[in-house]
């Protein structure tokens, strides 16, 4: 990741449209890396740009105002020429372990872009040490989104993270019923056909299945079956591995976020609480 300040921290404006005479175009505006010229994104008039800087020094503030750590490390990365950005808060003092040697820390991710793609947003989860494999909470730890057309409410940030970082602590219960819940491999593939191996079709009511996701799904099931066990711990760390790692794609940020997206939804779903 990147950490430097340099590159989450550069300047942008907002500036009008014009059309093929001159004119400018009423209600539309970009937004402009102004130390490359380059155009980031193109909003209507209500948008309301936010710096990476306001989003960074927002959730440090919060990181302060909750109180709840005093040693944790900031991690910012960047992608696409600027157009999104990721960052990462770790609190190495928050750790809780559900089983011997297995370690997870608090942590909360945050959001933003200049092209429209996220909107600003807040994600608590843990942090599993064994492969450095993000883990989300099936429960979910908290998950909040601030429109660009809507001011950034510090407090509202920093009371989320009291609440999550409460639900951190109270998941250790709950990963080791997970690792006391024992599924089969059948379950486990049911699991991802209907949802994250489920492929889009025209016809929605017509279920077909991404074979090729299906089978590395699978590999990884396996993979984590041999070291945890036939259990749900293993699947949900198996589902959290491939969301967070997508080195291999084209985009791997933007891979990464919309795979962290499917798994939480596959987490909050019918289908996880039948198994």
């Amino acid at each position: 990741m990147l950490d430097s300040i340099s590159e989450y921290s550069f300047p942008t404006e907002s500036q009008p449209i014009y059309d093929a005479l001159g004119q400018p175009i009423n209600g539309h505006k970009a937004i402009v890396r102004t130390d490359t010229d380059e155009v980031l994104g193109v909003h209507g008039s209500r948008y309301k740009m936010l710096s990476n800087d306001d989003v960074v020094n927002s959730m440090m503030d919060a990181v302060k105002d909750a109180n709840i750590s005093h040693d944790h490390t900031l991690s910012v990365e960047v992608t696409e020429g600027g157009r999104k950005m990721r960052g990462e808060i770790l609190f190495n003092d928050l750790v809780s372990e559900p089983a011997v040697g297995d370690i997870m820390k608090f942590r909360v991710s945050f959001f933003n872009s200049y092209d429209g793609s996220r909107p600003f947003g807040q994600r608590a989860d843990a942090l599993r040490l064994w492969c450095l494999n993000g883990c989300m909470s099936p429960v979910g730890m908290g998950y909040t989104r601030w429109k660009h057309t809507n001011n950034v409410s510090v407090d509202g940030a920093a009371s989320k993270m009291r609440v999550s970082m409460d639900t951190f602590f109270n998941d250790k219960a709950l990963w080791q019923n997970m690792m006391a819940h024992k599924i089969d491999s059948v379950d486990v593939e049911n699991f991802f056909k209907k949802t994250l191996a489920k492929q889009q079709t025209v016809q929605r009511l017509k279920e077909k299945t991404n074979e090729k996701q299906l089978e590395n799904l699978l590999s990884l099931w396996h993979i984590d079956k041999r070291q945890l066990g036939s259990n749900q711990w293993a699947l949900y760390n198996a589902m959290t591995y491939w969301s967070s790692h997508t080195e291999d794609s084209r985009n791997p940020s933007n891979t990464r976020y919309i795979r962290e997206g499917l798994v939480s939804a596959a987490l909050q779903s019918k289908h996880w609480g039948a198994l």
